[in-house]
């Protein structure tokens, strides 16, 4: 009679823990930390290029559709220094959107990593379209090359030569991630640089997911070396 007093009570007691943790978040949910986010001692090569425009059919946004030349870039950067994302890095596509300036960038494809959280939070925070992967960027020799890949296989080779006109410098980008005729999405991209230097871009290759977005020309290249980043809170304006 006892054991089954005890078994009745241990049921009980089970049905209830049940109950509890059905109402619970799951325990292994991550919990994304708040912007602004800054990044420390980056190094990036940035690619100004002229897209083929059949090629972007399926993320040309409207106000580009009567516009002959497409022009934008490609933006590789990665960090050895210990920090909140290590081990970090990212790469990310854009085309110019109208203006004097071309400051505003709409994001076509993008992809950070190899640590998880930086990329679920391009995802969550900033509605990017962001694959995980994993990017590299070496300079030495008066050689630049960058490398990004997912799942292992490359999807972008970059290739520069001959730095020159070396210099400090800052500036301040807007990154579009969502663009309609109701608005925008956009985030605050600040950047400060020990070295910014021009380099005569040699070759790129873009391959699998990357495959189909069609580069006409590159135009410019340059390098930033000990860079940091600030990514401000995404701001909409619908």
């Amino acid at each position: 009679m006892k054991i089954f007093i005890l078994l009745k009570i241990l049921i009980i007691l089970s049905n209830f823990q049940n109950f509890l943790f059905a109402g619970a978040p799951p325990l292994n949910k991550e919990m994304l930390p708040d912007a602004p986010y800054e990044f420390i001692k980056t190094n990036h090569i940035i690619i100004g290029v002229e897209w083929k425009k059949s090629s972007l059919t399926d993320v040309l946004p409207s106000k580009l559709s009567g516009v002959s030349t497409i022009t934008g870039g490609i933006n590789i950067f990665n960090s050895r220094k210990k920090q909140s994302f290590s081990p970090l890095s990212g790469a990310y596509g854009w085309v110019d959107l109208p203006g004097e300036d071309k400051k505003e960038k709409f994001i076509i494809f993008s992809m950070y990593g190899p640590n998880a959280t930086i990329n679920k939070v391009m995802k969550s925070v900033y509605s990017l379209k962001s694959e995980i992967g994993s990017n590299k960027v070496t300079l030495i020799n008066n050689k630049a090359v960058a490398t990004s890949s997912i799942n292992g296989k490359n999807v972008l080779i970059f290739s520069g030569i001959n730095s020159e006109n070396c210099v400090k410098a800052s500036g301040q980008e807007l990154l579009v991630s969502s663009l309609s005729d109701d608005g925008k999405v956009y985030k605050k991209f600040n950047w400060t640089t020990k070295n910014q230097c021009n380099i005569s871009p040699d070759q790129i290759e873009l391959k699998e997911v990357l495959k189909k977005f069609e580069i006409k020309k590159m135009i410019w290249a340059k390098t930033l070396e000990d860079s940091n980043v600030i990514i401000e809170k995404p701001v909409s304006n619908k």
